[in-house]
């Protein structure tokens, strides 16, 4: 693969060599256990350069949790990529002498990450009002299924945080799914409310170290799981309030552009997206189906709550591009050239590409030549593992994958 001058010259902008980390100096505790938000928050803020102690309590079975039982000298997957560059501590707080050191650590750090169930701290005299007393710079982040805080809340207290239990909680699961065969509810299949919890909860951080640095005060951030899914899925609360009713299940076709998916073709998978009415009717045109213009021509025609009348839709479309190849698709759309938007506005150019396979996308050089994976060697297998993704020209982060071995 050629380099060009522009990708070598963006490519030592990005350099992680000799660089400063924006997070250097920041004291982190984290207490999560089993609630993986709290690990995915610590190893995040690691990642921009926080020293994060893991605070280990007996019993915590996170460290064998791993997929298929996959495991390396009895350490599991997760918890390597998770927790790696942390310091572990291994305290018992049911103990006193171990909840002095633990209280120690606490009224010394500027961040605490309290993933426990809600409460619990503060009953042992650990939490946010008793350390905030003594350390008022301290920002204590709180990660729980339903929040510190609500009748609710309190009565919801001992279920664990789970992704599982706060998607069922949230409503998420009955708008996904095959809308031909609902109404059964459907778990996104990824952490989608654990991830986008993690993600609230270090943006929470960050803002609070932000505003300490005016007020010279630290803050109380709560985050609720499936609060945090909520904030994915606005929109169609939204149009639901509109409405008047709830809106539908509408699984894999999307609530604001059609045809905006993957499609199977004759030899493999594309996604195709038409954001504009003219992308659409050269997406017709470009498959022979002009046929279908006169009745879904614009994007109202097109994205409705009337899922059924979409789904024939959705079911001609399929029907035509299982006659392409995926080469062919492409070589279609593409045959325009790159149009500038306002002439792309006029006459259409809908966007089709490959469907990659994970296996396909592991073996692309693209990735390997960003630093987007790294490959590390563990007991003479060779792993790979996401680099951060922070890439920032200043302060970058960094997944410290030279300490892959220190919790083996």
């Amino acid at each position: 693969m050629s380099v060009s001058r522009r990708d070598e010259l963006l490519a030592k902008l990005f350099s992680f060599e000799g660089k400063p980390s924006a997070l250097s100096g920041v004291n982190v505790v984290e207490i999560s256990k089993s609630n993986l938000v709290g690990s995915m928050v610590g190893g995040l803020l690691r990642e921009l350069g926080a020293e994060v102690v893991r605070v280990e309590s007996p019993g915590d079975s996170t460290r064998e949790i791993s997929p298929y039982g996959a495991r390396i000298k009895g350490v599991g997957i997760p918890y390597l990529i998770e927790n790696v560059g942390k310091k572990i501590v291994h305290l018992d707080l049911e103990n006193e002498k171990d909840r002095e050191e633990l209280r120690n650590l606490l009224l010394s750090c500027d961040v605490v990450i309290d993933a426990t169930k809600p409460g619990y701290l503060d009953s042992i005299g650990l939490g946010y009002r008793d350390i905030s007393n003594k350390n008022p710079k301290v920002v204590y982040l709180a990660i729980s299924p339903y929040g510190h805080f609500s009748k609710e809340s309190k009565e919801l207290c001992n279920i664990p945080d789970s992704d599982l239990t706060a998607q069922a909680r949230n409503g998420y699961p009955s708008l996904i799914g095959n809308p031909s065969v609902r109404p059964i509810p459907l778990r996104a299949g990824i952490w989608a409310a654990w991830s986008m919890a993690a993600i609230c909860a270090v943006t929470g951080v960050l803002i609070a170290l932000y505003e300490r640095l005016r007020s010279g005060k630290g803050q109380f951030v709560d985050i609720a799981t499936h609060e945090a899914l909520a904030a994915v899925h606005q929109f169609p609360i939204i149009v639901g309030f509109l409405f008047g009713r709830s809106r539908p299940q509408y699984g894999f076709i999307d609530y604001i552009l059609y045809p905006f998916g993957v499609y199977k073709t004759k030899d493999g998978y594309v996604t195709i997206a038409t954001p504009y009415d003219t992308d659409f009717r050269a997406f017709l045109k470009l498959i022979n189906r002009w046929d279908l213009e006169p009745d879904w021509r614009y994007a109202t025609d097109r994205v409705t709550d009337d899922v059924d009348r979409i789904v024939e839709l959705d079911k001609e479309v399929r029907k035509e591009l299982s006659k392409f190849s995926t080469s062919e698709l492409i070589k279609r759309a593409t045959r325009r050239g790159f149009l500038p938007e306002a002439l792309r506005r006029l006459v259409g150019r809908p966007v089709i590409v490959r469907s990659y396979t994970l296996k396909e996308t592991l073996s692309e050089k693209h990735w390997y030549i960003r630093s987007s994976l790294l490959k590390a060697n563990i007991n003479g297998k060779e792993i790979l593992v996401p680099n951060s993704p922070f890439r920032m020209s200043e302060t970058p982060g960094r997944m410290p994958i030279e300490k892959l071995k220190e919790h083996l």
